[in-house]
């Protein structure tokens, strides 16, 4: 067994039992309650800016696909990502990924050594602006108590990671390239590529609008649950908002579950008990976000796959392999 696929099992283990733990210890009646007091109003416009960000999100990954190949299609670009979406709803370990990439090389007549390259540096970007927002949310947003003090740790633990990851590769780096740790000669592979890569971007003048993109790719998400924080009432502050999008991506990255259930709530839920929000709200409003997220996607990525033929059963061996492969790229 895979070494990614065994921490995925023991992370989603310990996500369920955390997730069993506060389904023990809610009252059913008032998280009833909180969802009977939803204004829809907002739980639509959150639905409506989640579209929009995946429009968003194809434009951003067109514009590096656009280095490979010239002419690429953005209706091509959003329905590889749609049966991403959609594959990541049905499968486990992020076996969409793989599916995305296959679609589009087929799509678009792209190799797939290519399409991934191309998605790696889409994760990448989409990386860097995450971190960017942790560290401008931890120095200039108001934070105060509890919230301040797991931000500070939260922001030390990135800082420390990139410093000691800098100090690795220094060290590490002396002598011949031959003699160096295998973990040393990816990260200067991985680092080379992605280099290379950015610098076609500023070739092909792709690099401001991929840029700007992921900005606003991460304004809509925080967009998102703060309308989902109006729909449920609960009048907490922008950074609320802001720190619920960085604690549900910390979530999904502790463990990969069809559709990202559990880590999802957990990130969410995590992120409302810093403001003391009630548990019983903050997992119903957790739930409703999750669906808000995950059923247009579905059936509209579910409409992809009927309309193009494609089959994601019948090619999920081959979609295996290409996440597989995209693991061993990042």
């Amino acid at each position: 067994m895979r070494k990614t696929r065994r921490a995925s099992i023991i992370s989603l283990v310990l996500i369920i039992l955390f997730f069993a733990l506060i389904l023990y210890k809610i009252k059913p009646a008032r998280l009833i309650q909180a969802v009977a007091g939803i204004s829809w109003g907002w739980v639509i416009l959150a639905g409506l800016i989640n579209l929009l960000n995946i429009a968003v999100e194809s434009v951003r990954w067109q514009q590096i696909v656009l280095t490979v190949k010239k002419g690429v299609k953005f209706k091509k670009v959003i329905e590889a990502l749609l049966v991403g979406f959609f594959g990541n709803i049905i499968f486990p370990l992020r076996v969409g990924d793989g599916l995305r990439v296959y679609f589009l090389s087929k799509q678009e007549g792209i190799k797939i050594p290519e399409v991934i390259w191309t998605f790696v540096l889409d994760r990448l970007s989409d990386v860097v602006f995450f971190l960017a927002l942790i560290g401008v949310t931890g120095l200039y947003f108001p934070l105060s108590g509890e919230t301040e003090r797991v931000f500070h740790l939260l922001l030390l633990g990135v800082s420390l990671v990139i410093f000691l990851i800098m100090v690795g590769a220094h060290l590490s780096g002396r002598g011949e390239k031959e003699n160096w740790p295998s973990w040393r000669k990816r990260l200067n592979n991985l680092v080379d590529r992605f280099l290379i890569a950015w610098r076609a971007l500023l070739r092909a003048k792709n690099l401001l609008l991929v840029s700007l993109t992921a900005i606003l790719s991460w304004i809509f998400r925080g967009l998102i649950i703060w309308a989902m924080f109006r729909a449920f009432h609960l009048d907490l502050p922008l950074v609320a908002s802001v720190i619920g999008l960085i604690m549900i991506n910390l979530g999904l990255a502790a463990v990969n579950t069809p559709a990202n259930v559990g880590g999802f709530e957990l990130g969410l839920v995590a992120a409302l008990k810093l403001f003391s929000v009630d548990t019983e709200v903050a997992l119903s409003c957790a739930l409703i976000l999750h669906l808000v997220e995950v059923i247009p996607v579905f059936l509209i990525g579910g409409a992809v796959i009927i309309k193009t033929g494609f089959n994601p059963h019948q090619l999920r061996k081959e979609a295996e392999e290409i996440e597989e492969s995209l693991e061993e790229a990042i």
